[in-house]
């Protein structure tokens, strides 16, 4: 459809909307969990370890899916995966808020791993289908705020519904709003312009279904064979290493280092995920005005950045409430504006028109194995060595996640 008209923006708003709604409302099913933690082990329903086992059963299962899901989404309808998925993932958080026992929460949230995997490809070839590579940088910068605002959102809401009316409100909320938002996306998102009659931006010239089928294998397994897509994964596997520790940890460390109520936890690990907003819009205007889409050398000097902010909160996180709140803020603007540019913009462009869903997924599920990995090693390290051998642990791995990327500094989508 070389010769159709170019999508209209009122279009590529309603996808943009849509998709950015989806991948926010995942986590509302998502950093529930980390929000009634505590609740959870003062009714005598688990421990730090059995919160440990739980998150390492998502992960895993997260990062299988990242990978299955990824190729998937190069091959079926991606709205379909994603409307699926939501769906699924309601369920299963449903079933969590109705059982009030901790084996149901473990295989709940275990297989909610599997289903929340659907987001994040789907997601990512639904908008690698409506907006080109050239523009990229600064609207996936936008739309990447969707995963700052989720958790944020998500833990606020599971605050309220943990100190209004309990624990297993923190799943049943949640799990409604997930379904509704699911079944919207399926009735009003389209997977790419000519599906709707309109133009698609870098499509390669049309070709029958068996050809198209060559490509995209061929456009596969050159991404897997590419060295770039191992840096990018290796630096995610840093990176999500941190951002789940964070996520899944912080509302703990509150409520039991800082003696900070429940709710009083949730709302100020708020900090992290509000600094995040800020950090990818920054990185992605940065990246694309400044340094010529340059996005693999901003997202290291992102990660250099982390390593100071983490250090800076150790020294003055517990000084006062306005020095955690800033401190942490400054710690997640600093690594999600590397996150977004590395498992976002800089994935679909090493992955192409062909290949973009599959490189995210490919990105994402190495990254995730770093998420598997923190579980185990924030209880080993928190109760053999205490917090502040975690955090700086944690600075460690920022300052290996530049070194990843060095290798990179130079590329642009054009290389």
């Amino acid at each position: 459809m070389s010769d159709a008209p170019q999508a209209p923006a009122s279009w590529r708003a309603r996808i943009f909307g849509l998709t950015w709604l989806s991948y926010f409302s995942y986590y509302f099913a998502r950093s529930n969990f980390s929000v009634v933690k505590k609740s959870i082990e003062d009714v005598g329903l688990g421990t730090k370890a059995d919160f440990a086992l739980v998150d390492t059963l998502y992960l895993t299962a997260y990062s299988v899916g990242q990978f299955v899901w990824g190729f998937t989404a190069d091959t079926i309808s991606p709205r379909k995966l994603i409307g699926a998925g939501m769906l699924a993932t309601a369920a299963l958080a449903l079933w969590a808020g109705l059982s009030g026992t901790l084996g149901v929460i473990l295989i709940a949230f275990g297989l909610n791993g599997l289903t929340q995997s659907t987001g994040w490809p789907g997601n990512a070839r639904v908008t690698a289908s409506w907006f080109g590579t050239q523009e990229r940088g600064i609207v996936l910068g936008f739309w990447g705020t969707c995963y700052q605002v989720g958790p944020l959102a998500g833990t606020a809401f599971a605050g309220w519904l943990l100190g209004a009316f309990g624990w297993e409100a923190a799943f049943i909320g949640p799990a409604i709003w997930v379904a509704v938002v699911g079944v919207a996306l399926v009735l009003l998102v389209r997977d790419k312009p000519s599906d709707v009659g309109f133009r698609d931006p870098d499509a390669p010239p049309p070709v029958d279904r068996a050809a198209a089928r060559l490509r995209r294998r061929a456009a596969w397994r050159a991404m897997v064979r590419h060295p770039g897509i191992w840096f990018l994964g290796a630096n995610y596997f840093c990176t999500k290493f941190i951002r789940y520790a964070l996520l899944f940890w912080f509302p703990y460390y509150l409520a039991t280092q800082m003696d900070m109520s429940g709710p009083t936890a949730a709302y100020m690990s708020m900090s992290f995920t509000i600094g995040g907003v800020l950090g990818v819009v920054a990185a992605g205007l940065v990246a694309d005005l400044l340094f010529r889409k340059r996005r693999v050398a901003v997202a290291a000097g992102s990660m250099a950045l982390l390593a100071v902010g983490l250090y800076v909160y150790q020294l003055v996180g517990a000084s006062s409430l306005v020095a955690n709140f800033a401190s942490m803020m400054f710690v997640g603007a600093a690594l999600f504006g590397a996150d977004s540019l590395v498992s976002g913009v800089a994935s679909q462009d090493a992955g192409g028109p062909d290949a973009a869903a599959a490189a995210c997924g490919f990105v994402n599920g190495l990254g995730s194995i770093g998420a598997i990995a923190q579980s185990f090693a924030i209880v080993y390290v928190s109760d053999n060595y205490g917090w502040e051998a975690v955090f700086y642990m944690f600075i460690a791995f920022a300052v290996l996640a530049v070194f990843t990327l060095l290798p990179m500094w130079r590329v642009r989508p054009s290389d």
